[in-house]
């Protein structure tokens, strides 16, 4: 049996970002899982990790924290399922995506869409959320909406690179999707959970990226509660 803790929010939401990540991992792996929601200020319920955050993921005796270390345990653990990676170089090519979007393109897309974030989580969260968010921003949440278009521009550019490839390639990993392509759906999951802004226009190239990730495992991240 494998679980999955990971935040809840209003409504039933899973709105993680490096949630979504170890979800799009299982479906890719077809691997079932259960999932537990948490909500953000509840570090009691992930004690057993070891860890403060979440995704945690428990496969049998074996309990894993971090989105990243997760992809690796999946890769280990079931060889004989499809591949995340393609290997070892395509391994550390993942890692180094992993990490120019986690320093790059999350500091950009979260400003944007914080105030709509904190509109979405669990009440039980809100103090919490918000003195931790704003101590990041260095502003009210109010604040950062009405800078919520200079923050869109922002992210605009930083993600000009993934419009240029995706003009090129169905998918950030080639010609079929792989742990680097749900690295950045994430991020654009996230946005879609919890904000009503559209990012991009539909006929652009991480838009029409998107759809085709929304549309993979019989429309699985597709079928969730959204904005």
């Amino acid at each position: 049996m494998i679980e999955l803790w990971e935040l809840g929010g209003r409504d039933g939401r899973r709105y993680s970002l490096f949630s979504w990540r170890t979800r799009m991992a299982l479906r890719h792996k077809g691997l079932e899982f259960e999932t537990h929601p948490v909500r953000m200020s509840d570090k009691a319920a992930i004690a057993f990790s070891g860890g403060k955050t979440v995704p945690v993921l428990k496969d049998g005796e074996r309990v894993v924290r971090d989105s990243w270390s997760i992809a690796e345990h999946l890769e280990d653990r079931y060889p004989d399922k499809p591949s995340l990676f393609g290997g070892a170089t395509g391994r550390g090519l993942a890692r180094t995506f992993n990490s120019w979007v986690d320093r790059a393109v999350v500091p950009a897309m979260m400003p944007a869409i914080v105030a709509d974030i904190f509109e979405r989580i669990d009440p039980a969260d809100e103090k919490y959320f918000r003195t931790m968010f704003e101590g990041f921003l260095k502003c009210t949440l109010e604040e950062a909406r009405g800078r919520s278009g200079d923050a869109l521009a922002r992210l605009r550019r930083v993600l000009e690179p993934m419009q240029a490839v995706l003009k090129r390639q169905a998918f950030v990993s080639g010609e079929a999707p792989a742990y680097g392509d749900y690295i950045l759906f994430s991020v654009m999951q996230w946005a879609r959970i919890t904000s009503l802004q559209e990012l991009f226009d539909k006929s652009e190239p991480v838009s029409l990226w998107r759809e085709r990730i929304l549309g993979l495992y019989d429309g699985f991240a597709r079928n969730v509660t959204t904005a």
